[in-house]
């Protein structure tokens, strides 16, 4: 079945197993923003997927980035080579006192630190 100018919302795809949702794109047809396959368990967001509000929790399984960087805060563009595969953290709040049975890393503004559960800030060392 095709896309009208004026299908937004979503369809099934029998054809290839999958539910697609659109969203308006002004007086063209509608653009595909998500699919969601009955074989796999996975949305294909060829625009992003992007949580403005609330969280994105998981909860069971992993939180796998398989491409790209996980980004942690507003990330400036890096001056020479941008990183692949890496974990990149802006500078942010320092946690302060103790926080049972967990751990934390974070950026100050020049070096990467850690805090163990007992409170006790250090920096992490090279």
């Amino acid at each position: 079945m095709p896309v009208s100018k004026k299908h937004t919302g979503w369809k099934w795809d029998p054809t290839n197993s999958r539910l697609i949702v659109y969203i308006p794109a002004g007086s063209t047809t509608p653009t595909a923003v998500a699919y969601f396959d009955n074989a796999t368990p996975y949305i294909t967001s060829p625009v992003g997927l992007t949580v403005t509000t609330g969280n994105l929790t998981v909860t069971a399984g992993d939180d796998r980035v398989t491409a790209g960087n996980l980004r942690l805060g507003a990330v400036s563009a890096f001056q020479t080579t941008e990183p692949t595969s890496a974990a990149v953290f802006k500078q942010g709040t320092a946690p302060v006192g103790t926080c049972a049975n967990t751990s934390t890393i974070y950026a100050s503004a020049t070096v990467m630190r850690k805090i163990p559960a007992a409170g006790t800030s250090s920096n992490i060392e090279t």
